[in-house]
């Protein structure tokens, strides 16, 4: 069903978080175009709540292309946080659990409603759009996963911004941690304990997700990496990414 897209108001958003809160019934969907609790926005577009999408990959790639068109300013439509808001209620069956213990329900309030600065990462549609983009492809990485609308890599991939915005970054993690198959390679999101490192014969979380991000921190020091080539940044990866390069 194709709506127009609106903006929760705040007494919106109060109904919304008490559903997510104790979620005993349906999904508020009647607020979505009901004045009292929603109001319209500066420009019109269109978004039908009826779409189901396999990834949260895949819905932040329809926001991109069909709702907000590839010529969108990021800026000024990622503060709308009463539209992301909004968004994330229609799309709501996109974004719940799908986990045995969690299945349909949903997970914490600051996934679907601005949490501020330091938690507005978490905000799914947003955060999925805007990886689209900023990265296309690439997002891929993050938010491809299966068995959860947010799982390790967005929450490690997002939540600092040196990342979150550094498009080398984002391509080395794609051509390294996602498989032929497009799904994340297993041991990705390891941490190494400090038993590892004092361990010479541990391999685990070597090559990791984390490691990678000293790696770049690292080449930063010697390197102009953002001007760098993909290719060229995976030739001087250090040895331990070796297995990682493999489909």
């Amino acid at each position: 069903m194709m709506r127009v897209v609106r903006a929760l108001n705040d007494e919106g958003i109060a109904i919304f978080r008490g559903w997510l809160l104790q979620p005993a019934t349906e999904p508020p969907l009647a607020i979505l175009d009901d004045p009292r609790f929603s109001e319209e926005i500066a420009h019109e577009y269109r978004i039908d709540g009826a779409r189901r999408f396999d990834t949260t990959f895949d819905l932040g790639r329809y926001l991109h292309d069909e709702v907000f068109g590839p010529g969108a300013d990021r800026i000024e439509i990622r503060a709308l946080t009463g539209m992301w808001t909004w968004i994330s209620l229609v799309m709501i069956h996109n974004l719940l659990g799908r986990t045995r213990k969690k299945k349909g329900l949903p997970l914490d309030p600051a996934h679907y409603i601005d949490a501020g600065a330091r938690l507005g990462y978490r905000l799914i549609c947003r955060t999925a759009w805007e990886l689209v983009w900023l990265h296309g492809d690439s997002a891929r990485v993050a938010i491809s996963s299966r068995q959860s609308p947010w799982g390790d890599v967005a929450e490690q991939m997002t939540s600092r911004q040196e990342i979150y915005m550094h498009p080398s970054f984002w391509a080395v993690s794609n051509r390294l941690y996602l498989s032929n198959s497009g799904d994340i390679k297993p041991g990705t999101t390891t941490q190494r304990s400090r038993e590892d490192r004092r361990n010479p014969k541990s391999r685990s979380g070597l090559g990791g997700l984390r490691r990678l991000a000293m790696s770049f921190r690292q080449f930063e020091r010697t390197y102009l990496v953002r001007e760098m080539a993909v290719d060229q940044l995976m030739e001087i990866l250090p040895p331990e990414y070796g297995r990682w390069k493999q489909p």
